[in-house]
């Protein structure tokens, strides 16, 4: 096409891109006569188009027009699997280089060239592994040398995803290599990069500490901690990517020794510097993407990490009381879903002490800095965290001397966070849980545990229930979104199930229909009964009302544990009625079965 005729070449390119899958199933199929005519047709049609897209380089492809560029960019990496079948290495190094040249290019064409770059590697890994495989003087080979441009190109950006990607095709590539020595100069190569800014960026933060707090310094400082951010991320995908299959490190022939320790062992120093700093502690951006990292290396290499957990919590917690951050929060939730299970006697009880004191301080701030519904994320961090206590360690959370004020807390969040999405699902996803404890797949150790707190948590509900049910309730009938109705649901079904005492124990017919003094039948009547609660919605007539509360305490009474279902159904109806796309007629088809 001509300078002005690059929309039909953009057009062409994006709807290649759109078919890739179909068609490099073609040219992977396996046949001969018509089939392999087809193979080999388009086979030599696509070498052709890319031979001609790559002629003259990035430059060319742009002077015609940057959306010709960022559409070459995601052809060359959709049909990746093409050039792992039709191209020499060499022709898809000479692909790769064109691609990271793409990549300092717009932002639209950066992010598809960083894309590219990862499928290329990692789709083109058999034509690219006998080269990279190869250890020179100079510790690169040409395979290393354009990962290593690619994560230079890429760092200039200060995009973040795109980094992300273009690591992750780099360490997915370099931990394929079946030579040890290869591996550890490939992985360095990449890593490099990443670390030698993060310590530029910290040396930064340390030199403005003691310069007059001015714009200029401030705007350094900011930009030196965007840049620590990324740098972080970037080595939390080698990290992630970075272990190798235990049965390639035995084909290796060195069955002891793990790329990730290596990995950790180069980057634990940034990472003690980084907690260390008060910069650092204090930028949300940086200390997320510094607990992101630690997190992936917890779930990766909990054995290395296990010597230095102590160390970590400590940091964590200092972390928590400076900033109140959730993903503080997050991290102890990964930390205890990950130890949890394995704790002992000692360990369980500091993680008592642990969820004690984390739960006072939260306390402390929304009561004294910041009310729950102005920090959602807190309040969904600590119930979520809460949640796996539950989980993975239940003794922690049921005998923490703090349990009956955490559930008041809850119930408190319910009404002050107004329906806000994420903290109101946190908090009814944690107490439903606890609630429904018996009916959760726990060890028989864990349900032993919870069984010995039983009448902790029944004291609790029994104390609590009434509210949680005229909050599920009023969540339902327009007081929080419908996409949280499912979550109002599971928690009204829990609180009820506990007060008729179906909780455990074959169904028991009561005449078939709800007794009219049972707890539930209380609660559920003083709940239908507030106008102000429901919104006066004029399709609730005193039938209606009386019609639904019947129905749930009855599918409850007969059904027991299987009707949940059914009830949270029905509470569904009744939301929908509420809101006026149903008419009470809907509640027929339960009174029929």
């Amino acid at each position: 096409a001509d300078q002005n005729g690059w929309a039909a070449t953009e057009s062409a390119l994006f709807c290649l891109c759109s078919v890739s899958r179909e068609v490099c199933a073609r040219v992977k199929a396996r046949g001969v006569g018509t089939v392999a005519a087809d193979r080999d047709a388009t086979a030599r049609g696509l070498v052709q188009l890319v031979q001609m897209l790559c002629q003259g380089g990035a430059e060319t492809a742009a002077r015609r027009h940057p959306l010709v560029l960022t559409m070459s960019a995601s052809f060359l990496g959709s049909y990746a699997p093409v050039w792992n079948v039709c191209c020499s290495a060499e022709n898809i190094l000479g692909l790769l280089q064109y691609l990271v040249a793409a990549v300092g290019s717009s932002p639209k064409t950066s992010a598809a060239a960083a894309k590219s770059i990862k499928l290329v590697l990692i789709g083109c890994s058999s034509k690219l592994l006998p080269i990279a495989s190869t250890i020179s003087a100079q510790n690169s080979n040409p395979v290393t040398a354009v990962m290593s441009a690619a994560i230079e190109a890429v760092l200039t950006t200060n995009h973040v995803e795109n980094l992300t990607l273009v690591t992750e095709g780099c360490t997915r590539l370099s931990v394929q290599i079946k030579d040890t020595d290869a591996i550890r100069q490939s992985l360095s190569i990449i890593a490099s990069p990443m670390m030698r800014i993060s310590h530029q960026a910290m040396d930064i933060m340390r030199s403005s500490s003691s310069v007059v707090n001015d714009g200029g310094t401030a705007a350094r400082v900011e930009a030196a901690c965007q840049t620590l951010s990324s740098c972080l991320c970037g080595l939390r995908e080698v990290v992630r990517f970075c272990e190798r299959p235990a049965q390639d490190l035995t084909k290796s022939g060195n069955s002891t020794w793990r790329p990730l320790a290596d990995v950790m062992s180069a980057i634990w120093p940034l990472l003690n510097d980084a907690s260390s700093s008060n910069v650092c502690r204090a930028h949300e951006d940086v200390l997320s993407c510094l607990l992101d990292l630690h997190g992936q290396l917890l779930a990766s290499a909990t054995d290395l990490v296990a010597p230095h957990f102590s160390q970590l919590i400590t940091f964590v917690v200092q972390a928590y009381e400076e900033t109140h951050l959730p993903c503080t929060l997050d991290y102890v939730g990964d930390a205890v879903e990950l130890f949890g299970g394995k704790a002992d006697e000692g360990a369980e009880v500091s993680f008592n002490q642990l969820l004690a004191h984390l739960s006072q301080r939260t306390y402390a701030y929304v009561t004294q800095e910041k009310r729950p519904n102005e920090c959602p994320q807190v309040i969904r961090a600590l119930f979520d965290m809460a949640r796996r206590y539950l989980l993975f360690c239940p003794g922690a959370l049921s005998k923490c001397p703090e349990f009956s004020t955490l559930f008041a807390f809850a119930v408190a969040c319910l009404a002050e966070c107004k329906g806000e999405r994420d903290s109101t699902r946190a908090t009814l996803n944690f107490l439903s849980q606890v609630i429904g404890w018996r009916t959760l797949r726990l060890s028989e150790a864990a349900q032993a545990t919870l069984e010995a707190s039983a009448n902790t948590i029944d004291e609790a509900i029994a104390q609590h229930g009434e509210t949680l049910t005229r909050t599920c309730i009023g969540g339902l009938s327009g007081g929080g979104p419908q996409m949280l109705w499912p979550a109002y649901s599971e928690c009204f079904f829990a609180v009820i199930v506990n007060a008729i005492g179906r909780s455990n124990g074959p169904p028991i017919q009561m005449n078939g229909h709800a007794s009219q003094n049972t707890v539930a039948h209380q609660w559920i009547y003083s709940a239908l009964s507030d106008d102000t609660l429901l919104g006066n919605v004029p399709a609730l007539t005193v039938e209606v009302k009386s019609s639904v509360l019947q129905l749930l305490c009855g599918l409850v009474l007969r059904e027991g544990l299987k009707s949940k279902p059914r009830v949270k159904m029905l509470l569904g109806d009744f939301g929908k009625i509420c809101k006026g796309d149903e008419t009470p007629d809907a509640l027929i088809a339960y009174s029929l079965s």
